[in-house]
């Protein structure tokens, strides 16, 4: 089977999760991710790690922190689990809040659930 390694770097949520997370040139949860991703017609995540996170933004108010990686997302393991699918739990206009699973810089493990109200 042919896989076609795709990087993406330094993408924002502008580009990547445009349709809930912005609002008016406004990033709602505030957070500029890197992602790395494999296949070529259904693409998996292979590394998502915030870039940046907006001062006072859902994200910095749940605890998240530049250099977070995301292990799971809405209990979707990272790596592993589909791009559409990780752009598809950004874009639940019926959700409340995301959850994560992230590894810190330090190496700790932790939950951050941002509020997307």
């Amino acid at each position: 089977m042919f896989t076609q390694k795709i990087h993406i770097l330094n993408i924002s949520l502008l580009i990547l999760f445009s349709p809930l997370l912005i609002a008016k040139e406004k990033a709602k949860i505030g957070v500029t991710w890197s992602v790395s991703a494999s296949g070529f017609f259904s693409p998996d995540v292979d590394e998502m790690i915030a870039k940046k996170v907006l001062s006072d933004s859902p994200a910095d108010k749940a605890g998240m922190k530049a250099g977070d990686k995301v292990l799971s997302i809405e209990g979707c393991e990272i790596p592993g689990c589909s791009a559409d699918e990780v752009k598809g739990f950004f874009k639940q206009e019926t959700k409340e809040s995301i959850n994560l699973i992230v590894e810190s810089q330090d190496g700790t493990t932790k939950s951050i659930v941002i509020n997307l109200g």
